[in-house]
């Protein structure tokens, strides 16, 4: 990995993955490098992050109890706001039990890893989170996996699994962070009755944004009474940090004992716990938010498309540019950079689809000049790569199917480090 590293930052310069956002001034501000960027790349849906009302509820909750729990939930972590919290939003979420973590990646942790056991089967699309394949990972169960949105495919997983199917859990995401694209949650909801298994959904990039009131995906196509463990983050929509994993499984409350996530980390501060529940209640009672955001991305995909970008055609806050040529990727990235554009460039093995990916977040505090503004970056950076010199093949950064390659040394073979 480190060989990796530096072959791609001796031919391609700066590190993506190692960008300094140097300060926040607002939803859709920062500073890196010294200069003023417009943010593109943090997942700040609703620009919820400085919200005064969710300020001061976090800052009132440090004054009365502290800045940290230092104890997991099960010793003395346990503290009336978490209580609160998760009966507020097991509610939201239409569900008996809601249990939250410190993180989103977490949930899925003790979700997953604290219900299946050994006996058990995970089904998983193909494109789930890293904390999800981490999940199955820590589980005893037998792993299997379905090419990504693909039905067929995940019915003739199922058709083959020799085990009850009472005890297999198909896992999937409503919408997915790397595409933007989303699960067609009511034909696998359909093929989870077929089978009489069971159905995880990770609500991490829909929560908030979808549904009349911010309840999610599953909420907004009817099917959420038919997903038995929903999971999801406060790190996206909510502006804040810290997961939940709910469920109207009568015995739910159990997994408070059987997930490691949950029993040996310390609890999340009453702070977060605080601002989240103020959080919730904007989320549940807003729609302008939603609205603006909704304007915002259909306002940067119909730009992109119209200048020939390759992106996918849904209704999403993610927004990918996707690219087959690494070094051209990074260039449009580099040079949307320099003129004020931070967003998020991805590439094997944490990107989907086989290629490289620039992705833009959009958020509903983004104003319609100033995506208009990216929009002509964005073609001035790609104008700019499709005239570049083209790279000699034994310089090029190019894929494989296990990640990155890159030549150690001029003239060098490109080869990849298994």
């Amino acid at each position: 990995m480190a060989r990796r590293r530096r072959g791609l930052v001796a031919l391609i310069g700066a590190n993506p993955l190692e960008i300094r956002l140097e300060r926040l001034t607002s939803p859709t501000d920062g500073v890196i490098a010294g200069r003023p960027v417009k943010l593109f790349g943090t997942n700040n849906y609703l620009g919820l992050t400085f919200d005064p009302d969710i300020q001061a509820a976090a800052i009132r909750a440090i004054r009365e109890e502290g800045v940290g729990t230092t104890a997991s939930r099960v010793a003395s972590g346990n503290l009336p706001g978490h209580y609160l919290f998760e009966e507020e939003l097991a509610r939201f979420v239409h569900k008996r039990t809601a249990i939250v973590f410190s993180t989103g990646f977490q949930a899925n942790l003790g979700a997953i890893a604290g219900v299946c056991q050994a006996g058990d089967v995970v089904v998983v699309d193909e494109d789930c989170h890293a904390s999800i394949y981490d999940a199955i990972k820590l589980s005893p169960a037998r792993k299997l996996k379905f090419r990504h949105n693909d039905l067929a495919h995940l019915r003739g997983v199922l058709a083959g699994i020799a085990e009850p199917m009472a005890r297999v859990l198909v896992v999937v995401e409503s919408v997915y962070s790397s595409a933007g694209d989303l699960a067609p949650l009511a034909e696998i909801v359909a093929i989870k009755k077929e089978f009489g298994c069971h159905l995880l959904v990770d609500e991490a990039h829909s929560l908030g944004m979808y549904g009349e009131r911010g309840d999610g995906l599953a909420a907004e196509l009817g099917v959420i009474g038919d997903v038995d463990i929903l999971t999801g983050t406060f790190s996206k929509s909510f502006g804040l940090i810290g997961g939940f994993a709910a469920s109207s499984h009568p015995d739910f409350y159990c997994l408070r004992y059987t997930a490691r996530a949950f029993m040996f980390t310390a609890a999340p501060p009453p702070s977060i716990m605080a601002a989240a529940r103020v959080s919730l209640a904007k989320i549940a009672a807003g729609t302008e938010r939603r609205a603006r955001l909704w304007q915002n991305s259909k306002h940067l995909r119909a730009g992109f498309q119209a200048q020939g970008v390759r992106t996918l055609d849904v209704r999403s806050p993610v927004v990918s540019a996707f690219f087959d040529d690494l070094t051209e990727c990074y260039q449009v990235w580099s040079r949307l950079l320099d003129a004020g554009f931070y967003a998020n460039m991805l590439m094997p093995p944490a990107s989907s689809h086989g290629g490289c990916i620039i992705r833009f977040s959009v958020c509903s505090e983004h104003k319609p000049e100033e995506i208009d503004a990216l929009l002509a970056a964005m073609h001035r950076a790609r104008s700019a790569a499709a005239g570049r010199e083209k790279t000699a093949p034994e310089r090029q950064v190019h894929f494989s199917p296990v990640g990155v390659v890159v030549p150690e040394t001029a003239g060098a073979e490109p080869r990849v480090e298994p």
